[in-house]
């Protein structure tokens, strides 16, 4: 976020009653939170490797030889 949109948000909530501007910040934390759990690539595929990782271990454990309907 730039600095100048962060001091157009604080001048514009300025503004608003108390009650309002207390619900603005928490409604802008939530979307920050969620924004930075759904963006955050790293952890992402390091969870789609790991999924991965469990069911060729599962496969594996079961029997299977893990190198798919061929192997």
């Amino acid at each position: 976020m730039k600095a100048d949109s962060r001091v157009q948000t604080f001048l514009r909530e300025l503004r608003l009653p108390p009650e309002e501007r207390k619900a603005a910040r928490q409604e802008r934390r939530a979307e920050d939170a969620m924004r930075s759990q759904r963006d955050n690539v790293t952890y992402s595929e390091t969870a789609r490797e790991a999924a991965v990782e469990a069911k060729r271990q599962r496969e594996a454990a079961a029997g299977g030889s893990g190198m798919g309907p061929s192997g």
